[in-house]
């Protein structure tokens, strides 16, 4: 009978030993709770438009290159409105951003080159946002190839000149040196066809 006692205890405890064995504590099921809130976290960020903190980091000097690189393949216009004090992205005709603080001041001024090389002022149509029409002061326009159309920033006393081509973006110290770069680069073209 002794026997017979102790073998049932036996099987009894190893009955509960096998339970305790086959589930898992409280602590292990929070560590795989936690692991995936940090994995769909993750997942999360990456899918969402780049925020005002990533925006910051690009220059007036490096902007065709952020719309390339965060916008490849699709029609993205840098739009800056009245008085030039926020901007926005506007991608394949929806806003991704719209409260960019791109200018340290708000006395901008573009200008695009005719075929001759001469500088006039830029003028750009309102744009559609939620407040309704605003008068645009610049725009930086990348097509869906990549190409950027030519415009002069003018900011502080210094000449931006986006090219079209994935050439480097180059400050300058006045208008009238863009110019002549441009007429000597066009007289080069022109003398080597």
């Amino acid at each position: 009978m002794f026997v017979l006692r102790v073998l049932t205890l036996l099987n009894f405890k190893l009955k509960l030993d096998l339970m305790k064995k086959q589930a898992f504590s409280l602590m292990e099921l929070m560590l795989v709770v936690v692991i995936i809130g940090v994995v769909y976290a993750m997942a999360l960020s990456s899918l969402k438009p780049p925020k005002q903190k990533d925006i910051e980091a690009f220059s007036l000097l490096t902007l065709p290159k952020y719309l390339r690189e965060n916008f490849a393949l699709q029609d993205a216009k840098l739009v800056c409105f009245e008085p030039c004090g926020k901007c926005g992205i506007l991608v394949d005709g929806q806003w991704q951003e719209d409260e960019i603080e791109l200018f340290k001041s708000t006395d901008v001024r573009s200008y695009t080159l005719d075929v001759e090389g001469f500088a006039k002022a830029s003028e750009f149509a309102p744009h559609d946002i939620e407040d309704g029409y605003k008068q645009a002061c610049f725009i930086l326009h990348k097509y869906s190839n990549d190409a950027i159309e030519p415009i002069i920033l003018e900011e502080k006393g210094r000449f931006i000149y986006y090219k079209a081509a994935y050439e480097e973006v180059k400050s300058y110290e006045s208008l009238t040196s863009i110019q002549g770069a441009y007429q000597k680069e066009t007289n080069t073209i022109r003398t080597q066809q």
